[in-house]
Order: structure tokens, then C-alpha cells, then sequence
């Protein structure tokens, strides 16, 4: 699954970049808004997130979308520190299942990225270290679904974990991401299991619109 991820130092234009997705179809809109962010983007620092690194998500807060920072891996506190941190959880499980009811209700959040890289799909060893990166073919943000824990005083259980869903075409386990047009659907208040299956089906990024790419993580700074 995702071993790396590559985002931007800042994330206000993100936020606005949302907010006129959520507001408005325009394409004229959210096309000017994207091309401001993908100015900000050359002009900023990229930087390589691993697990254990702290991360920057989206939240909704009181009904206003705010950046909140946050280690990628989640220890849920029910689980006493008997099991590594989460980096990714299936969607059926997290929707589902009762153990995870306060995280799904509170810690909803996006993480807005370039790309990610995943482990190769084969059986084989491989002797280099190449892995499957992954973007969209048209150049803009990606918003991935994620869970977070951030608590007022920080404490060893904080942290975020990525959501997975099965993805049709290859029917198999795959971050569950969207454009900015549908990415708000995820921070609504009152998604349950059934909303959020549709929204995966129907409108998490498609197969289609994503690019693969055999590379190496590129020596970017690291935070």
C-alpha cells in the first residue's frame, strides 16, 4: 500500500481550492483556482512524508475548513499499544464497524497531495527500489480520505491513518481520493457507511483518470 506521499508546504489555497468545489461547478472557477495552486506549487518546497512524519489534513471546524497537523499512523487507544501504528484502513471497516464510531464522527479529514507512491503489485523480489507512483493525468491536487486523532493536549495515541477502498477495475485496495469538485463529500457531518460507499462509487478518482509511473522517491526534504 502507500509507503510515501508528496505534498507542499502550505495548504491555504487547498482550503479555497475546496471551498469553490464544494460552492460552485464552474469549471471556469475552479480551472483559475487551480492554476493558482499549481503556481504556488512550483514556487513552493515539496516534501516526501513517510510514515511517522507529521502531515498537514483538512478539517471541518464548526462548520469552517481549517489545517490541522498530524502524524501519518494511528495507535487507537482500545488497542493498549498492542499493535503498530495504522497507515491505511479500509473503508467497510472504518464505516462499519462500532470500535471506530468517535474517530469516523470527529476525525474525518483530507490530505491534500501531489502523488503517492506504492509497493509494486507482483510476487517478485526486486533487487532496486522501484515503486508504482501515482498522480492524476491532468495536473491538479488530489484529496485523499483520511482519519485523524488530534487531541487538545497531544498525546501517544494522536495521529492519522489513510482510507482505502476496493477499487472496480482492479479489485483490489486502493487509496480513496478525490478531485476538489467532490472531496467535501468525505467532511460531511452526517456520512454513515451508505453515503460513504456511494461516494466512493460514484465519485472517488477512477482508474481513469490516474497516472503510473515506475520510479524511485525522489531525494526531496523530508519533515
Amino acid at each position: 500500500m502507500c509507503e510515501y506521499m508528496v505534498q507542499h508546504a502550505t495548504t491555504h489555497r487547498m482550503i479555497s481550492l475546496l471551498a469553490a468545489g464544494e460552492t460552485t461547478r464552474s469549471d471556469a472557477v475552479i480551472s483559475s483556482l487551480t492554476d493558482d495552486v499549481l503556481g504556488d506549487r512550483r514556487s513552493e518546497r515539496q516534501e516526501l512524508i513517510k510514515p511517522g512524519m507529521s502531515v498537514n489534513a483538512i478539517c471541518l471546524r464548526d462548520g469552517s475548513l481549517d489545517c490541522v497537523h498530524v502524524r501519518w499512523g494511528w495507535t487507537p487507544i482500545w488497542s493498549m499499544g498492542t499493535m503498530p501504528p495504522m497507515t491505511c484502513l479500509p473503508l467497510h471497516l472504518v464505516m462499519r464497524s462500532r470500535v471506530f464510531d468517535r474517530v469516523k464522527r470527529d476525525g474525518r479529514v483530507l490530505v491534500a497531495v501531489e502523488g503517492w507512491y506504492d509497493s509494486l503489485d507482483t510476487g517478485m523480489v526486486l533487487h532496486s527500489r522501484n515503486l508504482d507512483y501515482t498522480t492524476l493525468r491532468q495536473p491538479s491536487p488530489i484529496f485523499l480520505a483520511a482519519l485523524a486523532q488530534v487531541s487538545k493536549s497531544f498525546n501517544g495515541c494522536d495521529g492519522m491513518t489513510l482510507v482505502t477502498h476496493e477499487a472496480a477495475q482492479k479489485k483490489r485496495q486502493r487509496l480513496l481520493a478525490f478531485t476538489a469538485e467532490d472531496a467535501m463529500g468525505w467532511l460531511r457531518p452526517d456520512l454513515e457507511w451508505p453515503e460513504a460507499s456511494l461516494l466512493a462509487r460514484h465519485n472517488a478518482v477512477g482508474e481513469d483518470q490516474l497516472e503510473h509511473v515506475l520510479a524511485s522517491p525522489p531525494a526531496l526534504p523530508c519533515r
